[in-house]
């Protein structure tokens, strides 16, 4: 981040004085689009849903259409927020770019211009002045939701005309710096997965490679086999209460602690049931999600013991230290997702689970370089993990920053 935007920034803040500022109902700051429209007869090509809306970004990067709906949905318009009103901790709310329509466990709002900007809108509707109310009035257990009825009557703060401008150029202006260093770096992350899996399938010996069925092409001087061979299947329950650290599977970090990662327990309470996991395991989730379309195998690494629902597949490495490591990567690489798609089918209540037995999952093959290769392959792997990490710290920094300063404004 440029010291000019810091100094910028500490000038506004240090100056900054509330006692002008008034309060308004959330319904008089903005308005709640409930247009409806049917994806089957409509020209709109647009379809933006929740699993299209990232945490904690103004931006939407991604999008569907008409054909991946069925069902009634919210029409918007250019400039328009869309807004996720169905588990509101996970801070989704995103510009819309253009016309279209999108999912009705959203709320599309408009910024009402004679209350707040409308370019300043998105930025106070992710300060958790905001969303922290959000939360605390959505209802329901299993999936909480906000009721348009009960937000409208919320009261918030909003700084004055003069003030809003200033704010608008300070925070697009971090806002343009926050992308740019996220473009480099998913652009850095891309580079990295292509490299990573030349490497793990030995792209740096210029040996011919065999194809075997459902699987990428494998030097031919490789052994195969099928998991069961490198890893064990953990079937040991969580019987004596060993451990009430719940755990899910997040794509950024691996196994985390569910209340973490959600902001609350969305667990059973009984735990008896569930997997326990030690340091080093591997727990693979059969739901498919963005990036991982046969689901994600991810080792516990953070913590030293955890549980998991009994839905994942949980294993236990039996090869060297560096061969698990080696399978970590190999596993994030993708490399078993069409061997898995081939075996799966998708669960019967369509639910994005895929029905995968655990005897064919102990049957996927596998490469098993040699040790001199293994560290080898690891040694440079590494160094990418370094770059990679330097530049998602930086990134951090400037989201962290952003965020620091928006919450001090509202």
């Amino acid at each position: 981040m440029s010291t000019n935007v810091n100094d910028s920034s500490s000038l506004l803040l240090d100056s900054l004085d509330k006692s002008s500022w008034k309060s308004y109902r959330f319904e008089e700051i903005a308005k709640n689009i409930s247009e409806r429209v049917d994806p089957n007869n409509t020209e709109l090509t647009v379809y933006i849903g929740l699993e299209h809306l990232d945490s904690n970004s103004i931006h939407i990067k991604r999008r569907g259409t008409p054909d991946d709906v069925n069902g009634q949905k919210l029409k918007f318009y250019k400039g328009d927020i869309i807004f996720g009103r169905r588990r509101a901790y996970l801070r989704k709310a995103g510009i819309a770019e253009t016309d279209g329509f999108c999912s009705a466990h959203a709320l599309v709002l408009r910024a009402n211009p004679e209350v707040i900007s409308p370019k300043l809108f998105p930025f106070f509707m992710h300060s958790n002045s905001f969303m922290h109310k959000a939360v605390d009035i959505s209802v329901g257990s299993l999936s909480p939701t906000i009721n348009w009825g009960t937000l409208k009557t919320q009261e918030f703060l909003v700084p004055p005309k003069t003030i809003q401008l200033q704010l608008v150029s300070l925070f697009e202006t971090l806002d343009i710096v926050r992308c740019k260093e996220n473009s480099f770096t998913e652009k850095l992350k891309d580079y990295a997965t292509v490299k990573a899996r030349e490497l793990l399938l030995g792209g740096f010996l210029n040996e011919e490679g065999t194809k075997y069925k459902n699987m990428q092409p494998i030097p031919k001087s490789w052994e195969i086999k099928p998991l069961h061979e490198l890893f064990d299947k953990i079937s040991k329950k969580n019987k004596d209460n060993i451990s009430s650290n719940v755990l899910t599977i997040s794509a950024k970090d691996g196994l985390v602690n569910q209340e973490k990662y959600f902001n609350k327990s969305v667990a059973s309470k009984d735990l008896s049931n569930y997997f326990l996991l030690s340091s080093g395991d591997f727990a693979y989730n059969k739901s498919y999600s963005d990036g991982y379309p046969a689901g994600a195998i991810k080792r516990l690494k953070n913590y030293e013991k955890g549980v998991v629902s009994p839905l994942y597949i949980c294993l236990k490495a039996k090869c060297s230290q560096h061969l698990a490591k080696y399978y970590e990567y190999l596993f994030e690489s993708g490399f078993l997702n069409q061997q898995i798609l081939a075996v799966a089918k998708e669960g019967a209540r369509n639910h994005g689970l895929l029905n995968v037995a655990i005897d064919d999952f102990f049957n996927l093959k596998v490469p098993v370089p040699t040790e001199a290769l293994t560290l080898r392959i690891l040694n440079e792997l590494s160094k990418l993990d370094t770059t990679n990490e330097i530049h998602q710290t930086q990134l951090e920094n400037s989201n962290r920053l952003q965020d620091c300063i928006v919450n001090k404004v509202f």
